[in-house]
């Protein structure tokens, strides 16, 4: 299936262009007995609007069909406020923000880290946890998404 998504990527890149956007996530998955491709879209230039994601989707849908022979359900949306980070841009991009580090392997007894992304260098996720930095390999990172803090309301008397 990896190579069947890389295939639909390459095929899907020029539309993205063509609308001003960008591939954020691409994704084939099993739930409920249905299969799911996902495609997670977003504007280079801005606010990514369901206008958007309705004419991606309209311009790709007859084109993935021919890579997927199984019955699947194709859904396009935007990546989200806790959106997967699995490229070094997204790593880059986001460099200051909090994370969470779902890994393969434990690091300091942990599977499941959260900190701040402090960079991405050589391959590795440094990230800051309570004052220590930790650099973790690409390759032992499971899952990584962005947590969404709430800012800090206070109320001016």
């Amino acid at each position: 299936m990896e190579q069947i998504l890389l295939e639909i990527e390459k095929t899907i890149t020029s539309y993205l262009d063509e609308m001003n956007l960008e591939l954020a996530d691409l994704e084939y998955v099993s739930e409920g007995g249905y299969n799911y491709l996902r495609i997670y879209i977003e504007r280079v230039d801005g606010v990514t609007s369901i206008e958007d994601c309705v004419g991606f989707s309209e311009k790709v849908d007859p084109l993935i069909e021919d890579f997927i022979k199984d019955k699947f359900f194709l859904e396009v949306s935007t990546p989200g406020i806790e959106r997967r980070l699995r490229k070094e841009r997204d790593f880059l991009r986001f460099k200051g923000k909090k994370i969470r580090l779902a890994l393969k392997s434990k690091v300091n007894d942990k599977k499941v880290l959260t900190g701040d992304l402090v960079d991405f260098i050589n391959n590795e996720v440094v990230v800051n946890i309570e004052g220590t930095l930790i650099n973790i390999p690409l390759e032992k990172v499971k899952k990584a998404n962005l947590i969404f803090e709430m800012p800090d309301f206070k109320e001016e008397v």
